[in-house]
């Protein structure tokens, strides 16, 4: 069946991430009366209502990371994807389930599957709900999403001090010099530490981006490497299989098995239910004055 509706897709961890260390630079962290924390949840609240006033979506639906490292369809790929990655702080942990609460109270969904990241969820949703004629637009703090960007779906990059970078089709050339198709080739040359995907060792952003605009995507380069320069053909060539498991582990996954209700993820919600959350976290009269 056709649909017509603005989806807003928030990548959970990213707004909850950047709303703990956001929140916790000055070594405090917000805290109920009875010592429960809640300086994520919090700062979480308050980017999804300001995307939400922002965006004015019909619908609004929150995706999770829910594996352990360990666990994840990529980590069976490659054992040292995001072994870099340290065990959130203490003060953290608690706010993961309280998190979700807050949601619950919003009717806001929120998806993950075992096995599969944050963006794997997102990248199913934006893929099935542009096919269903709906517009899509992501809320996330990862540039991996741009590989999403279709005439249906836009991302908008969280930025410190609550601003963001907005990307379409024409803005990601405009900016980037490149298209949706290319965001992963660039990402498998030039690897991404944070997750510890490899790369071409000597290759960065801004010659991983160069090679790919000129060849138009990696089997292409792989395909005229005698173009080259004999020494960027050496190592293209000694690391070919790196890098093309570096391709694999960057590409965002859109068929994992999520299931989710369309109605259900309406952006409407009772506002009664809403405030009793607000009060019981002690979030005070600005947070509450937003859903009024």
């Amino acid at each position: 069946m056709s649909q017509s509706g603005k989806v807003l897709l928030i990548d959970g961890m990213s707004f909850l991430f950047r709303a703990f260390y956001g929140s916790a630079w000055g070594g405090g962290y917000r805290q109920t009366s009875s010592g429960v924390y809640t300086n994520a949840v919090y700062g979480f609240t308050k980017m999804m209502l300001d995307y939400a006033e922002l965006v004015r979506p019909t619908h609004l639906i929150v995706g999770w990371d829910v594996a352990s490292r360990e666990s994840l369809v990529r980590s069976q790929w490659y054992d040292g994807y995001k072994s870099n990655r340290q065990a959130p702080p203490d003060e953290l942990i608690p706010q993961f389930d309280l998190v979700k609460e807050v949601t619950n109270a919003f009717s806001v969904p929120n998806l993950g599957c075992p096995g599969f990241e944050g963006d794997d969820v997102l990248g199913t949703l934006s893929s099935r709900l542009a096919m269903e004629g709906n517009q899509v637009i992501i809320a996330t703090g990862d540039y991996d999403s741009l590989q999403l960007i279709s005439e249906q779906v836009s991302v908008k990059i969280l930025k410190n001090g609550g601003k963001h970078e907005h990307y379409d089709p024409a803005s990601l050339l405009a900016l980037r010099g490149i298209i949706p198709e290319q965001v992963v080739d660039v990402k498998a040359l030039m690897g991404d530490a944070s997750d510890c995907i490899p790369g071409c060792p000597g290759i960065g952003e801004k010659t991983a981006t160069k090679l790919i605009i000129e060849h138009g995507n990696l089997d292409n380069l792989y395909e005229n490497l005698a173009n080259c320069t004999p020494k960027m053909r050496s190592k293209l060539e000694e690391n070919r299989e790196q890098v093309y498991l570096s391709q694999k582990l960057a590409t965002i996954i859109r068929d994992v098995p999520v299931e989710f209700s369309y109605d259900e993820a309406a952006w409407q919600y009772d506002r009664t239910t809403v405030h009793s959350k607000f009060e019981e976290l002690e979030f005070g009269r600005t947070m509450a004055g937003r859903v009024s």
